[in-house]
């Protein structure tokens, strides 16, 4: 698994940051697979059990209110965990799909945390994070978002609770990889995508 592992590209982060964006770019330039951990989760989701993955099989079960109209703390510390307890599933998947060729994986599931526990290097990694700014105004534009939250009895303050969430998930994240010397891309619209997929491919080092 070690050597499978140390094969992949890893990009974290917070949701709406332009992980799909730019992983899309790399994919299609140097020829990499994709790895995505919001596609794995739902597969993930049947394989989770109350015994071992308590938080995990917790929130698949959960309602749209008892989703989003707990405090925000207690989201983000529960996402953490959530989290935490995916990370041995996305590991196998890695392991299986990385054999013998480099891969990129994206999400947000990625924690830094996760990944110095593995020993990921430094430059295989990167963690991507929005303003909430630049988060609210590219969230807003997702069709989608409307389904998520269309059997909460108050919509509206479902999103505020959301959007609370993502911006101190993202915040956590950006302070956790910095105090790890992880490198941290701030994303608040003022790069062009491709300079940051520029950017991405440089710290990378990938070449055509």
């Amino acid at each position: 698994m070690d050597q499978a592992l140390s094969r992949v590209y890893w990009i974290g982060g917070s949701p709406c940051s332009g992980k799909s964006t730019v992983v899309d770019a790399l994919s299609a330039s140097y020829g990499l697979p994709v790895y995505r951990c919001d596609e794995a989760f739902f597969q993930h989701q049947n394989l989770v059990t109350p015994e071992q993955q308590p938080v995990f099989h917790r929130l698949s079960h959960a309602s749209c209110d008892e989703l989003w109209m707990r405090p925000v703390p207690e989201q983000i510390a529960d996402e953490l965990a959530l989290y935490r307890e995916e990370f041995p599933f996305i590991l196998a998947d890695l392991a299986g799909q990385a054999r013998g060729r480099p891969v990129i994986a994206e999400g947000a599931a990625l924690l830094p945390d996760l990944l110095d526990s593995i020993a990921v290097d430094n430059r295989r990694c990167v963690w991507m994070v929005p303003t909430e700014t630049f988060q609210r105004t590219h969230y807003a534009r997702r069709a989608w978002r409307h389904d998520t939250l269309k059997d909460c009895t108050q919509q509206e303050v479902a999103w505020e609770n959301w959007m609370a969430r993502d911006a101190g998930f993202a915040r956590l994240i950006a302070t956790d990889a910095h105090c790890r010397d992880r490198r941290v891309l701030l994303v608040d619209g003022a790069q062009s995508p491709d300079a940051v997929i520029r950017e991405v491919a440089q710290w990378f080092e990938l070449t055509p």
